[in-house]
């Protein structure tokens, strides 16, 4: 009887790693296995294609696509080009815009040109939303300064830079 146990015992074992391997060897198949992606041959070419727009298109219908396109690329930016303040602490009219057509989430920064200092850095600004004053983070001396204003387009959906475009613009500090 005990001899019985032990045979037992030794089977279950047996078949628990039988199992284990099984096991094993299902999660290196599946690991090892070449990418279907990757061994796919590359479309046939369609013989009937032709080059061109489809025939019968109006010279005004390629027009529209085209401007279609251009449109979906556009990022328009505005700002102040010339900002005024009473001293060194007012708050600057920057006049920043997101205009409605714009498709990107903005964002704005302004350097000033001879030391690439960061006077001003904006949030995120949605399309229809504007800022229109706001104080520099860095206060300034009484004078004329050169200064660039850095626009950066972000992808509305994840916030990823899509392009920039810059601005000169100049900053006078009266007092």
């Amino acid at each position: 009887m005990a001899q019985e146990t032990t045979q037992k015992k030794n089977r279950f074992f047996l078949l628990i790693i039988i199992l284990l391997l099984a096991v094993v060897a299902l999660l290196l198949l599946l690991l090892l296995r070449p990418n279907s992606a990757e061994n796919q041959t590359p479309a046939m070419r369609n013989a009937n294609a032709t080059l061109g727009q489809y025939e019968g298109k109006t010279d005004e219908e390629i027009q529209a696509e085209l401007n279609r396109i251009v449109e979906e690329g556009m990022f328009n930016i505005s700002i102040n080009p010339e900002i005024t303040l009473e001293n060194g602490e007012s708050d600057a009219e920057l006049r920043i815009e997101n205009v409605p057509g714009n498709r990107y989430l903005m964002s704005v920064e302004i350097t000033l040109d001879d030391t690439g200092e960061v006077l001003y850095r904006s949030g995120l600004i949605e399309p229809n939303y504007h800022i229109q004053s706001a104080p520099l983070d860095k206060k300034l001396a009484a004078g004329t300064y050169n200064a660039t204003a850095v626009f950066t387009a972000h992808d509305p959906d994840t916030e990823a830079d899509a392009g920039t475009a810059g601005a000169k613009i100049i900053i006078t500090v009266e007092n």
